[in-house]
């Protein structure tokens, strides 16, 4: 199956800042996830079958953009590039000021916290569904996220 144009467009619509968002995460800084949304939406272009609802095509976006970040940070030029990287992790905000000091905070957390904690508190998806699109056992993202928590508490308190 090809998507046309608008088909692209219109998922491109849909799905671009959730997409954007968790690459921002996952990364901490928009350049590289402006670069993984376009991979992703790229992989889309590419992806030859449909989609059975939109459940599952939200998930397949998810799913890609994760896989993508996954690619990335563990390569090693992107190892190096953390090394030198002396910038703050993050740009291009994406909370009210508000919670932009929770949102930081998050952020400086380890990669596999805040990915969880983002999905449920910014995308609100639920733990279970969470551990569906991570491919983790449901019990491993329980702790995860317990554990997540009281660490964003510590990171809070200081």
């Amino acid at each position: 199956m090809k998507r046309t144009q608008n088909e692209i467009l219109a998922l491109y619509d849909r799905y671009y800042e959730m997409i954007w968002r968790i690459c921002l995460v996952r990364f901490g800084n928009s350049h590289d996830a402006y670069d993984a949304v376009q991979e992703t939406f790229i992989r889309l272009m590419n992806y030859n079958k449909s989609f059975h609802n939109d459940e599952h095509e939200k998930a397949w976006m998810i799913r890609t953009a994760v896989n993508y970040c996954k690619d990335v940070m563990k390569s090693s030029r992107r190892k190096q590039e953390i090394c030198l990287d002396s910038g703050k992790p993050l740009e291009g905000g994406i909370v009210s000021e508000e919670y932009s000091e929770v949102y930081e905070t998050m952020m400086e957390l380890p990669e596999k916290y805040r990915i969880i904690l983002y999905l449920h508190y910014y995308e609100g998806y639920s733990l279970k569904e969470i551990a569906k699109l991570l491919r983790l056992n449901e019990s491993t993202l329980r702790s995860r996220f317990a554990r997540a928590k009281e660490v964003m508490k510590e990171y809070l308190e200081d």
